[in-house]
């Protein structure tokens, strides 16, 4: 009996170091990025905490924060946020985008160091949507980023694409590269700033004062 308790107690130790671990290897903290086009250049910021992540949208002119997304992944709610006006508006997971023809998903020979993470090259191509999207995948401390795309169910290429590297496991693009079937770029995600911290619980919360906005 005594050795069957220090076996299970074993086993507990064990179970409850690995759990440890792989919380601690969560990424908790911000994520800064900017969306570039032939015409625009937008930024953004995530704020991730466990399974809760904020989006702020940055203004190229203003740099302040116009838009925000509050995303509970645990509870699968979302909620957006319009600070000029203090409003907010509950937001309902779209139905997942359509993908013509086929995503064929090669792994690049190639790997970057990007913002201080091993990155494996990945390239998607699309025949007949006519798009190539190459990713610098950093791998292994990013579980929220797929989540988080399946329920966004955004519809631009470089998400929906993304989700078609299912050898990846918790990655996260540090950078990808879209172009056209002539090899033009058409937009470009890039990371500009990550950073590990303690992300204060309030940063998921409707603000004081903001009114439900009905539509």
């Amino acid at each position: 009996m005594k050795k069957s308790i220090l076996k299970l107690s074993s086993i507990l130790v064990v179970m409850l170091a690995f759990a440890f671990n792989a919380t601690a290897q969560t990424f908790e903290g911000t994520i800064e990025f900017k969306k570039m086009t032939p015409t625009d250049t937008t930024n953004y910021v995530y704020y991730v905490k466990g399974d809760q992540v904020r989006i702020d949208e940055i203004g190229s002119k203003s740099r302040k924060v116009e838009g925000t997304f509050l995303v509970d992944m645990q509870g699968k709610t979302m909620k957006s946020l319009n600070h000029e006006r203090k409003l907010y508006m509950d937001q309902p997971t779209p139905a997942a985008p359509v993908v013509k023809g086929t995503c064929n998903v090669k792994k690049g020979q190639n790997v970057k160091n990007l913002q201080g993470y091993k990155c494996q090259e990945y390239i998607v191509t699309n025949a007949e949507e006519g798009v190539t999207i190459t990713y610098w995948v950093a791998d292994g401390k990013f579980s929220f980023f797929e989540k988080l795309l399946r329920q966004l169910n955004r519809k631009d290429k470089s998400s929906v694409y993304f989700l078609k590297i299912t050898e990846v496991k918790n990655g996260f693009p540090m950078l990808s590269v879209q172009t056209d079937a002539g090899g033009k770029e058409t937009v470009k995600l890039e990371v500009t700033k990550i950073t590990k911290k303690d992300i204060d619980p309030t940063m998921f919360d409707t603000p004081k004062g903001y009114n439900k906005f009905e539509k």
